[in-house]
């Protein structure tokens, strides 16, 4: 059972603007709320109230002072979001959407601009397969994509070879609902 920090922590993901520098901090690395400020076109300040709620639940952690620097860095954590179980009224469905719509968008942005580098193009990959499954093989298919992605992490963006790029993998495995079809 998801105690209400749970609930909380992950409706902190509900905001777009959190969600963007979310991503900026994923996809380019350590940064500032100055200079995320700059990249989304916000205020410092805004930017730093919602990294300071993203370090809350989480999904960010504070770097340690560079030095001789008086500006506080953030860094990307890798967290694992789980959604609680849906109650009436909760907005945990539009959460999902919003979150399905980023990677949504995401995909659209490729699609749109897939000319520009062919061999990223023939590396791509959209999959969706069905199977029967329990909830417990359901359960080891979800470890074993982890333990699969694991060494694919880098700690920080310039980790890794010179032609590496931000890649966005997004996988779900869910019950199939089957409509009634009297």
């Amino acid at each position: 059972m998801l105690d209400e920090l749970d609930v909380r922590s992950v409706r902190a993901l509900a905001h777009p603007l959190r969600l963007q520098l979310l991503d900026l901090l994923r996809f380019e690395g350590p940064s500032t709320a100055t200079l995320l400020a700059r990249r989304v076109g916000e205020s410092s300040g805004a930017t730093s109230y919602h990294l300071r709620l993203l370090a809350k639940y989480g999904y960010i952690d504070d770097v340690p002072k560079q030095q001789g620097g008086r500006e506080r860095w953030w860094s990307y954590r890798d967290r694992r979001v789980t959604l609680p179980p849906d109650s009436e009224g909760s907005g945990d469905r539009e959460l999902l959407a919003e979150l399905l719509s980023r990677e949504a968008l995401a995909l659209d942005l490729f699609l749109a601009n897939r000319s520009d580098s062919p061999e990223w193009d023939d590396a791509s990959f959209i999959q969706a397969q069905a199977f029967r499954l329990t909830p417990n093989e359901l359960s080891e298919l979800q470890r074993g994509i982890e333990a699969l992605l694991a060494p694919l992490r880098r700690a920080d963006a310039d980790d890794g070879p010179s032609d590496a790029r931000p890649v966005r993998f997004v996988a779900f495995g869910f019950p199939q609902i089957m409509e009634d079809t009297q």
